[in-house]
């Protein structure tokens, strides 16, 4: 199994040792812009000196790929690598329309115009498994999924892409490749504006674009 960990710091630290215990034979890279965060982590890992981002833009592809990628830095970064690896498109920022406020629960706006929504109105605990039925903190049922949430979303003009995340290890979620590649791949076969989310059972992020075709 092999893993990419984007984010060094205190998650990402906690991600490397929680996948090695349920992978012992994993191959870990771990990848932050800054060198001094690998002195703080006691995990045999691989460590790359770079920003999380670029990093996936210059070695994500068809034949180079990890089986998951594990995101514990403060950015949307399927979104951010969408937008920086559609060469034949523009990708523009939009405001979340307004109305996405009134239809996901405990909606929180981010400060660059994302929107964050959750199934909790707490702070979730970093060691939460994500049970498949239930809030692990509360022992009550979910009612609903997040990213079936966001993908099921209606709204006028916009189509709605969403990179589902996976519970790896507790506290520990990532998505696989081919759900990266799978949503760039859609989102630019049309024009328009769209809705691009990732999401895992109880919490999400959402940017708006419109995808122009350079001319």
């Amino acid at each position: 199994m092999v893993f990419w960990i984007l984010g060094g710091g205190k998650f990402g630290s906690i991600a490397a040792r929680r996948l090695r215990k349920r992978e012992p034979d994993a191959h870990i890279t771990l990848v932050d812009s800054d060198p001094a965060v690998f002195r703080e982590s006691k995990e045999q890992v691989d460590t790359v000196a770079e920003d999380g981002i670029a990093f996936l833009e210059h070695h994500l592809d068809d034949k180079s790929r990890p089986d998951w990628i594990v995101s514990t830095i403060p950015v949307h970064v399927a979104f951010e690598w969408i937008r920086g690896t559609l060469s034949d498109h523009e990708v523009l920022p939009l405001p979340v329309p307004e109305n996405l406020f009134l239809l996901l629960p405990n909606p929180m706006w981010g400060k660059n115009g994302e929107l964050y929504v959750s199934q909790a109105d707490f702070i979730c605990p970093d060691n939460c498994p994500e049970p498949f039925d239930r809030c692990f903190v509360t022992g009550k049922p979910r009612k609903t999924e997040i990213y079936r949430n966001l993908e099921q979303l209606k709204l006028p003009e916009y189509r709605s892409i969403v990179i589902r995340s996976h519970q790896l290890a507790p506290g520990v979620g990532g998505y696989s490749p081919s759900a990266l590649l799978s949503a760039r791949k859609e989102i630019a076969e049309k024009e328009g504006r769209v809705l691009v989310g990732t999401a895992c059972r109880c919490q999400g992020v959402v940017h708006a674009c419109e995808i122009r075709k350079k001319v």
